[in-house]
């Protein structure tokens, strides 16, 4: 697997648990101080990942789309990973 695959796998799951850490935030306590730490670095992954999917070279189109998906950017682009490195 390339390292651009091996990254975005791993900014896909980071961003994936920081979503699910929101999400549990809100539906539990809803801690102000949670969510004004853990949003702007899942805005951050969420970014990064967007940028890597949209830059790198010979993913498809349909990783790429997936990727820009709001909220489920990190499972979709998770679920495509091993199809790109079977790919190569």
């Amino acid at each position: 697997m390339s390292t651009m695959l091996r990254c975005l796998r791993v900014l896909s799951m980071l961003e994936l648990l920081s979503v699910v850490a929101l999400l549990a935030n809100l539906v539990t306590v809803h801690d102000a101080t949670v969510a004004a730490t853990v949003g702007p670095v899942h805005g951050a992954l969420y970014l990064s990942v967007v940028v890597i999917a949209l830059f790198a070279r010979g993913l498809t189109t349909r990783t790429r789309v997936y990727a820009v998906l709001p909220l489920l950017s990190g499972p979709l682009t998770l679920v495509r990973i091993p199809k790109e490195a079977a790919s190569r």
